[in-house]
């Protein structure tokens, strides 16, 4: 059995490797063109694209399942995305984009490509689904039979695994969906209030939040107390510890794994793909 430094190792090193590739479908050209030609613009494509998983649910479930995201937001655009178009047919566009830009990234299919999936899929089916809306949404799909369409889904499993533990982990600890965001901005380390907005959160709702941040004894300022950094680190062990079963489903293989990913997860972020290199935003 994994002991818990290398569980907290390896699960952030997976999750820092998946995420350009699994997410660079919110930045690709390739799915954008294919919401537009929906009717879709870049808001309304991206909570439907990403919450049709789920079925064709109404705002509300995917406010549950994002939840980071303001409501307000949110509800509006899957509305606006439903009444143009449907889950399925978003979804198509969705896994053409992602595909398509993948492919254009990586230049054709990498060696290596197929091993990597078997691997990702491994973990992917080794993830519990109970409390875990996105992956099993993800899960219920199957894959696409096509190299960088099947590498991409598996990805976007053991992604949105994670990021349902991750809602489990901080919605346990008491953290609202504001102050996860101020909180994570400071885990990053980078200057408070430079991220939440686009979480779709106004200067009224972000000075609640971190008001409310330093009544509790978390934040000082502008930045965390031992307390607020302690809780943070709480929030992200407890993650971790809900990727066990994926984790241990890899065994000895990760590290192989991690070979395989790392360059086209360097070549999406060097392509513009995906904003910035996760594992510099990530604490250890």
């Amino acid at each position: 059995m994994i002991d818990d430094d290398d569980l907290r190792r390896t699960s952030r090193r997976l999750r820092d490797l998946v995420e350009p590739l699994a997410a660079n479908v919110y930045f690709a050209e390739e799915a954008q063109s294919a919401y537009r030609a929906l009717g879709l613009g870049y808001i309304a494509g991206y909570f439907s694209s990403r919450g049709a998983c789920m079925g064709q649910v109404p705002g509300e479930v995917v406010v549950s399942a994002f939840a980071v995201f303001n409501p307000a937001v949110v509800v509006p655009a899957v509305d606006e995305a439903w009444s143009k178009t449907d889950a399925p047919t978003v979804l198509a566009a969705r896994q053409e984009g992602a595909v398509a830009s993948l492919q254009r990234i990586l230049e054709g299919v990498p060696e290596g490509v197929e091993r990597a999936t078997v691997l990702l899929r491994r973990a992917g089916e080794a993830a519990n689904l109970e409390g875990h809306p996105l992956a099993s949404g993800l899960s219920s799909l199957g894959f696409p039979g096509d190299p960088i369409g099947d590498l991409w889904r598996a990805a976007d499993i053991v992604r949105e695994h994670r990021g349902d533990s991750h809602t489990a982990a901080w919605v346990a600890a008491g953290v609202g969906p504001v102050d996860i965001t101020l909180m994570t901005e400071l885990w990053w380390r980078i200057p408070l209030r430079s991220y939440v907005a686009t979480r779709g959160w106004d200067e009224a709702q972000v000075d609640a939040a971190l008001e409310s941040l330093q009544a509790r004894g978390l934040v000082e300022g502008d930045a965390f107390t031992p307390e607020g950094e302690a809780l943070r680190a709480s929030i992200e062990d407890t993650t971790d510890r809900q990727e066990r079963g994926v984790i241990e489903a890899l065994g000895p293989d990760a590290d192989e794994l991690f070979e395989l990913l790392e360059p086209w997860s360097k070549a999406v972020v060097a392509s513009g793909g995906y904003p910035r290199d996760p594992s510099q935003l990530s604490r250890p």
